[in-house]
């Protein structure tokens, strides 16, 4: 299987392809950096530490770049996946926790909640690497309207510049490179907090309650608590992401 869950996926019924975070070391000895336009979030990445270090889950993540990265037929690879029962909509509504009106979300989005359609989340660690990777995606998106696609991603040039389907769904996520080309009263957007506290302070909706929320609700502006890694939040030292960036670049 390509697409997993964890507990927290499968409690809100999302299932995740996940690629290696950053730079990293190919079988061959050669390097590769899966995430092009990662800022200082690469120093605070969780999917650089604890269990995301196994060799077993390292190795899975490393199979499935090798896929889409080497094997020209990855696309028919996870379509032949996403045509399983598993993935069809469960013909009962889905109820977002934190999604209090569904108004503002495009016909198309409130027919997926409507049926309870599945859910994929595209990384929870890695970005798009290319336009043709992130074409793949399109691809699978289109061929199958019953599912929605998510992604958070910092690839800002490459998505202001691609055309996707309704059913494909993202949020800029900052701490990034390409950070400057985020407009944060018109473009959606994450940044990480220390805490949820912190985000409403800001402005911000968590979207704590339910990962889906980060593109479906109303606000441009969705915050993310940080995640409970000690040696992390030290060095974060109560800034966001977006500030952390900022000083970096400054520097």
């Amino acid at each position: 299987m390509y697409l997993t869950q964890n507990k927290e996926m499968k409690a809100d019924r999302v299932w995740n392809f996940t690629l290696p975070a950053w730079v990293i070391e190919l079988p061959d000895g050669s390097h590769f950096n899966v995430c092009r336009n990662a800022g200082v979030c690469a120093k605070f990445c969780y999917a650089r530490n604890g269990t995301y270090l196994f060799p077993k889950v390292k190795g899975k993540h490393l199979s499935n770049l090798t896929l889409v990265r080497d094997d020209p037929n990855w696309v028919e690879e996870i379509a032949a996946e996403l045509d399983h029962k598993r993935f069809k909509p469960s013909g009962e509504p889905r109820i977002v926790p934190g999604l209090a009106s569904t108004s503002h979300l495009s016909q198309p989005v409130r027919d997926w909640l409507e049926v309870g359609g599945q859910a994929v989340r595209i990384h929870d660690s890695g970005d798009f690497f290319s336009e043709e990777y992130l074409g793949g995606w399109i691809t699978l998106a289109e061929r199958f309207p019953q599912i929605l696609f998510y992604a958070y991603t910092k690839e800002v040039k490459l998505f202001e510049s691609s055309v996707l389907p309704n059913n494909f769904l993202y949020v800029y996520s900052l701490g990034g490179k390409q950070d400057n080309l985020v407009n944060k009263d018109t473009m959606r957007h994450a940044d990480v907090f220390p805490e949820i506290e912190d985000i409403i302070e800001a402005g911000y909706d968590s979207q704590h309650e339910s990962d889906l929320l980060c593109v479906l609700l109303p606000s441009l502006k969705i915050g993310v608590p940080q995640n409970n890694i000690k040696h992390f939040k030290k060095r974060l030292a109560g800034r966001t992401f977006s500030e952390a960036e900022s000083e970096r670049k400054r520097h």
